[in-house]
């Protein structure tokens, strides 16, 4: 009775052992893939502003709106087509300006602005400031000028005045001063409590 117990007890060792391998080698072939796919989207880019129409350096432009200034971005590198009517720019940053006065500033490693409908995209380190001390991080951010709303489906941070929220998907009217997140992950209140009750030391 004892060698088949032995052989058992030798075949779980085996097997997680087998398991744990399996584990750390797909592990290090998603770390392999996403330099991949981060060194294959940084040649592509360089690659699509080497087809440009026309490139620029020092970008400006100024959205114009019923004689107000809606918008300004500027950008290190511009990069125009014709054929998509596309300008790419990087690393961008963009102020907007909203109808009580404020204004919100934006940040990203590269953007494409719409030159027909003047809608932009975000991409790479997104970051979103509000005068009244609001702050939102996230990879990808979507500008949909007609309804002066920003849109993303990707994770984001909203911090501000003691609050920390992390979700999935967002939307924030500019002119109706409404944020909404699509799905709710975590909130903070800093110094007084997490969402899921444990104590949050203050900063």
């Amino acid at each position: 009775m004892q060698k088949p117990i032995w052989q058992r007890i030798r075949f779980i060792r085996w097997y997680l052992c087998l398991v744990l391998l399996a584990a750390v080698l797909a592990f290090l072939v998603g770390m392999r893939e996403q330099r991949l796919e981060r060194s294959q989207a940084a040649v592509t880019t360089q690659a699509t502003c080497n087809d440009a129409d026309v490139t620029l350096n020092d970008f400006n432009y100024c959205d114009v709106r019923e004689g107000q200034s809606r918008c300004t971005v500027q950008a290190t590198l511009a990069c125009y087509f014709d054929d998509r009517q596309e300008t790419v720019v990087r690393p961008v940053k963009a102020e907007f300006f909203l109808e009580d006065g404020s204004k919100v500033e934006l940040w990203g490693d590269e953007g494409v602005l719409h030159n027909d409908s003047k809608n932009m995209e975000l991409s790479g380190n997104v970051r979103l400031q509000s005068e009244d001390g609001y702050r939102v991080v996230t990879e990808r951010l979507i500008y949909d000028r007609e309804r002066g709303l920003f849109h993303t489906p990707a994770a984001v941070l909203v911090e501000g005045q003691g609050l920390v929220l992390r979700g999935l998907g967002m939307r924030l009217d500019m002119d109706g001063r409404t944020l909404s997140v699509l799905k709710h992950i975590e909130t903070t209140l800093q110094g007084i409590l997490s969402f899921d009750g444990q104590r949050n030391r203050s900063s």
